[in-house]
């Protein structure tokens, strides 16, 4: 059974983390290219959300299939399946799992543009709360 709390704090996790990366992004790309400062904060608020995004997907995926994913970003396709998240959105969400993983092992080869290409995907964490706001309420 899916721990609605637990998932829950997670959503609200994302969603604190999304606001904090949304002011981030509201003063433009070219202030943020030219400040480590700003880059270090949204590489770890990325992150976070992210890897709070991951933890819901595996924990629904592990309560509702016996399919166990082989990488993080297929816990998005398992959703995708099951009909929690669309495919598209899952595939977009695979990427952001990418992200993730440079973050945490390559962040010597950390591209600030590629950082920022994402601050402009911040909806797709917000759809993905969403969708799983809404399984859960269909539970």
């Amino acid at each position: 059974m899916v721990d609605r709390e637990s998932v829950r704090r997670r959503l609200r996790e994302i969603d604190r983390r999304v606001g904090l990366l949304d002011a981030i992004a509201s003063g433009g790309r070219s202030a943020f290219l030219d400040d480590l400062g700003l880059q270090a904060q949204a590489e770890r608020h990325l992150q976070l959300a992210i890897q709070a995004t991951i933890d819901v997907a595996l924990h629904v995926v592990a309560e509702s299939s016996a399919a166990t994913p082989e990488t993080y970003g297929l816990a998005f396709v398992l959703l995708a399946d099951q009909g929690v998240v669309d495919q598209a959105l899952a595939a977009r969400l695979r990427q952001a799992a990418g992200l993730r993983n440079i973050l945490v092992h390559a962040y010597l080869e950390v591209d600030p543009s590629l950082v920022w290409e994402h601050l402009g995907r911040l909806d797709d964490l917000r759809a993905f709360a969403a969708s799983v706001e809404a399984s859960l309420e269909g539970d």
